[in-house]
């Protein structure tokens, strides 16, 4: 399809070019022009700067959902430290049967105990009793010092998490900031 030929913007360039050659021809016609150049620069520039500006804040928009955000992130922080903090307590129980070491210590003694008796005619029934207990009592120290472990990889976490909401946090503090500024 051919496109038609345009007479209407061929004849606008033409008269645009002929008041043009007219204004140019006087001094005071010249200063027409340049002042009229110069106010439609500045119009330009106003515009220009104020697009710039609302684009700006338009950005940073809206400064209440940074504040909203900010709380949010310093509630989950609050409940990561308490969690933390819960994970790592220790509870108020004899200090001596607590620990992971304590435990794997006694169920080693049962169980030389109970294999020295054993060799001893004394009661085999109940050596044999002795040491599934020993067993089991090993067993279960092993689990708990792999709880242990979990409970540490977890507070762990727990605080790497929170150092990256802690730069998170300063970024929504430094953009409150800005708005502020402005």
């Amino acid at each position: 399809m051919q496109a038609l030929p345009s007479i209407i913007p061929s004849d606008t360039e033409t008269e645009y070019r002929a008041i043009e050659t007219t204004l140019l021809e006087t001094a005071r016609g010249r200063w027409f022009l340049a002042e009229h150049g110069r106010r439609a620069r500045r119009l330009d520039s106003a515009l220009l700067e104020d697009a710039i500006k609302r684009l700006q804040s338009s950005l940073r928009e809206p400064p209440a959902l940074l504040g909203q955000l900010k709380a949010e992130i310093e509630a989950i922080k609050a409940k990561m430290a308490e969690t933390r903090a819960a994970l790592l307590a220790r509870p108020a129980v004899d200090e001596s049967i607590l620990p992971s070491h304590a435990i794997l210590k006694a169920a080693e003694d049962i169980h030389d105990i109970a294999w020295s008796l054993q060799a001893n005619p004394f009661d085999p029934k109940g050596c044999e009793e002795i040491a599934r207990n020993a067993g089991r009592l090993y067993a279960m120290s092993q689990s708990q010092a792999a709880q242990s472990n979990r409970v540490v990889s977890a507070a762990s976490a727990l605080e790497t998490s929170a150092n990256k909401l802690e730069g998170i946090l300063e970024s929504i503090m430094h953009e409150l900031k800005v708005d502020d500024a402005a």
